[in-house]
């Protein structure tokens, strides 16, 4: 509860508790006043007896308390007491008027008082939402200042509180979307750029067919376009699968797999081109180890980092798998070129080429690799030993892939 509440309801409640102290002390004392007027008004009716009839006085006073089911004017007149001998006597509620004005004037302030705090209190919450009025619209005009995190109690601390989370959000929001459209223009210039190399070479090469070439060449121009045509469609199909997990619109289905059957599926798709590099693939994995994954998603990942290794002139190729509690991890480690110290920051970036990519690298296949892993929740990092005599270089690749949690 907000501390001006609190103190709303304290008021109230201290105002009502004084008027109803106040209104049992009056009827207290009424009460009290009642019986000393009526002790006192006996006393002189009686007073008034024993002078006019003091022989009967004795009998007079029974018969007025005696007599419970008669009135006591009846009785006084019996003995010749009528109103006119009782002129001199007060009024009897004429003390008690007081009181009852004193009740009805406690209850009126005390109504008044209780109104009063009420439109107090509605009329600084008014201001209050005045204030947060002009304090909105002056941060959507961009006029006002974004002020820290209100400390102050109350509804008017917490609404200042939610609009800077809000204003926050947004703004953040905003800067996200701005990162977005720049990453988004600097793609379109990539795939713009990606793609002009190739269209070029089709151009020029269906231009020449056109003309009159040996057979020969022309079969040599059309393995060119195939080829070109090929990486096209490499590309376009790698940059679909690439936006289509950032927009989440495709869903990886996760679920526990045996680490060792899998692996082996991976490893056998790469037996031709182990056999054209001269290179061999280790797997070091315990029969019962299981990966928690997307099993077709996650197998495109590690075969683009072995495709990589192969590639980079690794001969040999380990595929480590540990396993705890929380996450299985691969870890895969070639004896290739390695990466240098300043490409090893950027080789997960979209169309970036380190400094011994190959000429047809189009620099998204570890892009699309971590893709894969980020939407499984998982991690993908690179450590890398780079030497200019090309000896005991080594680029290490670590995934962890966590555990579904119950």
């Amino acid at each position: 509860m907000q501390k001006s509440q609190k103190i709303k309801i304290i008021l109230l409640i201290v105002i009502i508790v004084l008027m109803l102290i106040s209104i049992l002390f009056l009827i207290f004392c009424i009460q009290n006043q009642y019986r000393n007027d009526i002790y006192n008004y006996s006393n002189k009716i009686l007073t008034i007896i024993s002078e006019k009839y003091p022989e009967k006085e004795e009998q007079i006073i029974k018969d007025i308390f005696s007599n419970k089911n008669k009135k006591s004017e009846n009785i006084l007149k019996k003995y010749g007491i009528d109103k006119t001998n009782l002129e001199d006597l007060p009024n009897l509620g004429e003390s008690n008027k007081y009181y009852l004005i004193g009740i009805l004037a406690v209850v009126i302030f005390g109504i008044t008082g209780i109104i009063l705090v009420f439109i107090y209190y509605q009329s600084k919450q008014n201001k209050e939402i005045k204030k947060l009025d002009k304090y909105c619209k002056d941060i959507i005009k961009g006029d006002g200042l974004l002020e820290l995190k209100n400390q102050e109690e109350g509804l008017n601390g917490i609404l200042k509180n939610d609009i800077y989370d809000m204003t926050m959000m947004l703004k953040e929001k905003n800067k996200n979307l701005q990162e977005n459209n720049l990453k988004t223009e600097k793609l379109i210039a990539d795939i713009s750029h990606q793609l002009k190399t190739p269209l070029t070479s089709l151009n020029l090469i269906n231009d020449l067919l056109y003309t009159n070439l040996p057979e020969e060449k022309k079969r040599e121009f059309l393995d060119t376009s195939a080829k070109e045509l090929e990486k096209i469609n490499w590309l376009i199909k790698t940059l679909l699968n690439i936006a289509k997990l950032d927009s989440r619109t495709i869903k990886l289905m996760c679920k526990n797999h045996n680490a060792k059957e899998m692996l082996e599926s991976v490893k056998k798709n790469f037996n031709t081109m182990c056999e054209i590099h001269n290179a061999k693939i280790f797997l070091t994995v315990n029969d019962k180890d299981k990966i928690y994954c997307d099993e077709k998603w996650t197998a495109e990942a590690i075969s683009n980092i072995l495709k990589n290794a192969i590639e980079h002139n690794g001969k040999n190729i380990e595929i480590k798998v540990e396993e705890n509690q929380l996450y299985t991890q691969l870890i895969i480690q070639d004896d290739g070129e390695g990466i240098s110290k300043n490409d090893i920051g950027h080789i997960f970036e979209r169309f970036y080429k380190a400094e011994n990519s190959k000429s047809e690298s189009l620099g998204l296949g570890l892009a699309f690799c971590r893709s894969i892993i980020e939407n499984q929740q998982g991690e993908i990092k690179v450590e890398s030993n780079k030497q200019k005599n090309q000896e005991n270089n080594w680029t290490r690749f670590k995934i962890k892939l966590y555990k579904k949690i119950l």
